[in-house]
């Protein structure tokens, strides 16, 4: 069993946000799982439960990590990510890894890890659950700024353990991750093989007319 996560939190994505992705998860996930949403909402037709922590933004993404709160293996997307490509190969290729998710390709944090998608092993006391443990909310701003010691966000966090040799992690197959900004937009089209494109920043899938997919 899979367990698919996505976070909603604050006033940046509405319900239908939600509710498209699991339906994009439904068609392009065919291994057993369930598709469940932590947010401080009920959302028809959408699993939702209660964050086990307060953090703001996108920090609230550490709760993902909180102990005992994931299953066995887990999948986390973004929800501004735009499913492509079948997710079963994805999946199974990193079910044996403590923490996968893509290097990041944005000048600004380039070679670090990007977190709009993420697979890792959990269960009580997994190698995972240190991104939460070791995470100190003084190191976080809300809204974000640009001033160490103080991290951009999550993905900083993550590259900063993974540097001081605290976090496994394996990278995600470049080919199956794409960024629609620097893969997907030039050509507009989508890489062959990719499972996922990453509306990473600005535009928002919301804002761009394309033949590939609608939002």
């Amino acid at each position: 069993m899979i367990t698919v996560w996505c976070v909603c939190w604050g006033d940046k994505y509405d319900s239908y946000c939600v509710q498209r992705l699991q339906e994009s998860v439904s068609i392009a996930l065919t291994l057993r799982h369930r598709f469940v949403c932590i947010t401080d909402r009920q959302i028809e037709g959408v699993t939702t439960i209660e964050p086990q922590v307060d953090f703001p933004g996108w920090w609230q993404k550490i709760g993902l990590f909180y102990p005992g709160m994931s299953d066995e293996y887990n999948l986390y997307l973004d929800l501004d990510v735009v499913v492509t490509g079948g997710l079963d190969n994805m999946a199974l290729k990193y079910s044996g890894c403590n923490f996968a998710a893509p290097l990041n390709w944005a000048a600004s944090g380039h070679g670090g890890i990007q977190s709009s998608v993420m697979l890792w092993k959990g269960g009580t006391g997994c190698h995972a659950e240190i991104i939460y443990r070791l995470f100190d909310p003084e190191i976080a701003h809300w809204p974000p700024i640009n001033q160490p010691p103080t991290l951009w966000g999550d993905q900083e966090w993550c590259t900063q353990l993974r540097a001081e040799g605290r976090l496994n992690h394996t990278p995600i197959d470049a080919d199956l991750v794409k960024s629609y900004k620097y893969h997907v937009r030039p050509t507009h089209s989508v890489p062959d093989g990719c499972s996922v494109v990453v509306f990473h920043g600005d535009p928002k899938p919301a804002d761009v007319a394309e033949d590939w997919f609608s939002w």
